[in-house]
């Protein structure tokens, strides 16, 4: 008999077309999906042996947007603030949340986008629980005259910006945003390397304004604070991101999507290169809770019925993949609306937020809950071998518990000590979870801690 490295037994696995599928044994080997089998054919012995007990075994999510590692120097000697931790504990935090890839981008600056890539790799290498794809950015002229290099690094995806501007940009790491010429030439630079673009989509004209007129008064609430940051901002960047793209044939992904006006942008263009990707926050959080500054991101939350809308368009099909937005400010950056840092966590949560509201609450079948939470991204940015339980796939998957549970920031692994979901509760989360074929989260303890995960951009290197 064939020797495996692991052995999942009684894995009830996502089927097309049936809400029952019959238990069955997944084998791994190297790191990958070796052989699928009914629960009572015989494949032989492996090294680890794990009983799902008829329990769901899904694909590893895959968090199409992560900030690990962009940190603020004014908290480094907090605990996993640093460089030295901070992978360390986000990328924990994610694989007990079932989440095994997060597409993160590089940390953010004015400056060499390779060199900051590079940073980041080596923090990975050394800390990360979890496979990584980096994520570039283009900010100025002299990161797209950089483009050859960072592709000859490895990045093929490549993020602007169109809101951020003065002191708001600083705060952030000193992002910087493209006007519209600037952005043209982006998308035909991005799309002659045979990469991707990924558009922070606000009008930076309209939030100026608005902002400015809720600074002034005060902006005392969340309702304010999205009120210097309407819907109009976003509709008004995502139909100019999207025209151009389509223009330079450059395969775009609009992040972040908070309201319903890049969904209709997408819908009037018709561009087939275009992907929007949403966040749990906006179906779950809105401007109507009590959460203060711990709810200021950037889009921002909306109010209750659009929370609602956003859940329906997302049913409907509208949104192809979700994101985390995960940013690792503490409690402390967010002393007020006007000069908290925008960003919320969430990396541990993306799919038992995921699978709780779209699957327990809504009835979605758990293959379209996969479809979101990993096989989209993985298709989108081509990380072959991801979001998939088959032969030949990479075997990193969760086998789920299902039941109820109280969210605590406590509970979550992460540095951060708040939780904006802080209280709510959870009908699905990760009794296990695998990353290349080993177990490295069990029953609430990291029981691979030693593994670490696969820089996927590696994949794609051809620099010298």
């Amino acid at each position: 008999m064939t020797t495996f490295d692991l052995l999942i037994r009684n894995a009830v696995i996502p089927q097309d077309g049936t809400d029952s599928p019959e238990p069955r044994t997944i084998a791994t080997r190297a790191g990958r999906i070796a052989a699928i089998a009914g629960r009572d054919e015989d494949l032989g012995s492996a090294t680890r042996t794990l009983d799902a007990e008829g329990r769901w075994v899904i694909p590893g999510a895959i968090d199409s947007h992560t900030h690990i590692g962009q940190l603020a120097p004014e908290f480094s000697h907090l605990p996993g603030m640093s460089e030295a931790d901070n992978y360390t504990y986000e990328t924990r935090a994610a694989i007990a949340g079932g989440c095994t890839t997060a597409l993160n981008y590089a940390p953010f600056g004015q400056g060499s986008v390779v060199e900051a890539y590079q940073s980041g790799v080596a923090a990975a290498t050394a800390q990360s629980r979890m496979n990584v794809l980096f994520h570039g950015y283009v900010m100025n002229d002299k990161q797209l005259a950089e483009l050859p290099d960072a592709v000859a690094a490895g990045m093929r995806t490549f993020k602007m910006f169109m809101p951020y501007r003065g002191a708001e940009a600083c705060a952030l790491g000193g992002i910087g945003s493209l006007d519209h010429a600037q952005l043209r030439l982006a998308f035909q630079a991005i799309a002659a390397h045979g990469c991707q673009a990924l558009v922070h989509a606000e009008d930076g004209d309209i939030v100026a304004h608005c902002t400015a007129e809720e600074t002034r008064a005060g902006m005392p609430d969340l309702e304010s604070y999205e009120r210097g940051r309407p819907v109009e901002a976003e509709g008004d960047a995502t139909w100019t991101a999207l025209y151009l793209a389509e223009r330079a044939g450059c395969p775009v992904s609009i992040v972040h999507v908070s309201s319903l006006e890049a969904i209709r942008a997408r819908r009037a263009l018709g561009y087939p290169a275009a992907s929007l990707e949403s966040c749990p926050h906006y179906m779950l959080l809105h401007t109507g809770l009590p959460i203060g500054p711990a709810g200021k991101v950037a889009p921002p939350l909306r109010g209750p019925e659009l929370a609602d809308q956003i859940t329906s368009a997302v049913l409907a099909g509208e949104i192809d993949f979700f994101g985390s937005d995960h940013n690792v400010w503490p409690a402390e950056a967010k002393p007020n609306l006007i000069d908290g840092r925008a960003g919320l966590p969430g990396v541990g949560l993306l799919l038992p937020l995921l699978l709780s509201h779209l699957v327990f609450e809504h009835g979605l079948s758990m293959s379209r809950a996969v479809a979101l939470t990993s096989t989209n991204a993985a298709r989108k940015f081509g990380l072959t071998g991801k979001g998939r339980v088959a032969v030949g796939a990479d075997a990193d998957l969760v086998v789920l518990d299902t039941g109820r549970r109280i969210i605590r920031a406590q509970d979550l692994h992460s540095a951060v000590d708040y939780s904006p979901y802080e209280g709510m509760e959870l009908r699905a989360w990760s009794h296990a979870t695998v990353l290349g074929g080993r177990v490295v989260y069990a029953g609430g303890e990291f029981v691979g801690d030693d593994v670490r995960g696969e820089i996927l951009n590696h994949r794609y290197t051809t620099a010298a």
